[in-house]
């Protein structure tokens, strides 16, 4: 919905920083659609690399350690629908808050790096199935300190993501060892 309204916004501001730098003048943009994919939405929408990491890192449940393998290749590249519906963060109370506020602080804090000139704003529309470092670095034309950017915004997205997640796989580990008793007992009958 928001990109429909938006990306003609974005559009228009990506035309015109990438006519800046090729007339050889100053970005004036900050945040065309480029700036949000690869700054912001790293793994997709609600940065959810930072959540599958965390799932590897720190997974007890077994549904969330198969998640985490399953869901890692396709999130790299971007591609996120396998852990909003999988896990699922989709009408998921624990999981949605911090779908919710990772993309707002990597936003501030991309848009303030930005803006104060620690990153080149992005002129370049490259494929979005790119890995985030690799977009970001080919979208600012070759500024090696947006793949630190999105390291450290990734790194934040872990974090935010890490004691959220361990609650809910708490939950999910409580699960599946109630079942793994109901069966045992069945067995046993």
């Amino acid at each position: 919905v928001v990109g429909a309204v938006a990306r003609p916004v974005w559009e228009v501001y990506l035309g015109n920083n990438s006519a800046a730098v090729a007339a050889g003048k100053a970005i004036p943009h900050i945040a065309p659609e480029t700036f949000f994919q690869w700054f912001i939405w790293i793994g997709g929408s609600g940065a959810t690399l930072g959540l599958v990491i965390a799932m590897l890192l720190t997974a007890k449940s077994s549904y969330s350690k198969a998640m985490g393998k399953a869901t890692i290749v396709p999130s790299i590249f971007n591609i996120n629908e396998p852990v909003i519906f999988g896990m699922p963060i989709v009408l998921n109370p624990v999981l949605i808050i911090p779908f919710i506020i990772t993309p707002l602080i990597g936003a501030t804090l991309a848009y303030i790096a930005t803006s104060i000139g620690l990153v080149n704003p992005t002129y370049v529309m490259v494929p979005w199935t790119l890995p985030a470092p690799i977009g970001a670095y080919l979208s600012t034309g070759g500024d090696w300190r947006a793949i630190v950017l999105v390291m450290v915004n990734l790194t934040i997205s872990v974090l935010i993501y890490l004691p959220f997640f361990k609650m809910y796989d708490k939950k999910l580990l409580a699960q599946e060892n109630m079942a793994e008793t109901t069966d045992n007992k069945n067995i046993a009958l």
